[in-house]
């Protein structure tokens, strides 16, 4: 059982660190979640205020760490500690060992590789500390710079889920990705899992 304040490890890459949110993260993350452009694929809405944010961090990110869950991660490019983003992956049917792999980035960070670096290194911990049997990501259709991060990670697209969510109003296709365990160990040790 994990005790009561766990918060998940800091994991720190060439370029960025990657470490548990607090409530000083509002208004540097605020600046970037309030960007449509940011919001135009994911889940949540563009924040509309301060408030949004403190309610992200404190319902969603505080509830996820109470779990045990290393997710979300604030994702900091050093040496600034302030959030450009988040990351980190979570349970989607622990009976079946299989999580799920989320992330995003503020726009001004876009293309320079941050994500799939971030991805790596929570990837990375997950697989050592929950030991899933099956990674997945989900990408709603149009956002191609997700699938192409997806990729990047060694992902393998199984197909489309055609309408399956209903999104501001709107039925969406959602193309479903996967990374096996033994897929992502074979990456890491520099072998290839699909020949």
């Amino acid at each position: 059982m994990k005790p009561h304040d766990w918060r998940p490890p800091t994991l720190t890459t060439e370029r960025l660190v990657l470490r548990a949110f607090t409530d000083d993260d509002a208004q540097p993350l605020f600046h970037h979640a309030r960007n449509p452009n940011v919001a135009r694929f994911t889940l949540w809405e563009a924040h509309r205020s301060v408030e949004d944010t403190l309610i992200f961090l404190r319902d969603y990110a505080v509830l996820r760490y109470l779990e045990g869950m290393a997710e979300p991660y604030a994702i900091t490019v050093k040496p600034d500690p302030r959030p450009v983003g988040a990351c980190g992956c979570f349970w989607a049917a622990r009976p079946h060992q299989t999580m799920e792999l989320g992330y995003w980035i503020a726009e001004p960070f876009w293309g320079k590789g941050y994500v799939v670096e971030a991805c790596r290194a929570a990837l990375a911990f997950a697989f050592a500390e929950y030991a899933p049997e099956r990674m997945q990501a989900r990408v709603i259709a149009g956002n191609h710079a997700s699938a192409r991060v997806l990729a990047k990670l060694g992902f393998r697209e199984e197909g489309t889920l055609r309408r399956s969510l209903l999104r501001r109003g709107n039925f969406e296709d959602v193309r479903m990705f996967s990374l096996l365990r033994n897929e992502w160990h074979a990456a890491a040790s520099g072998e290839n899992p699909q020949q």
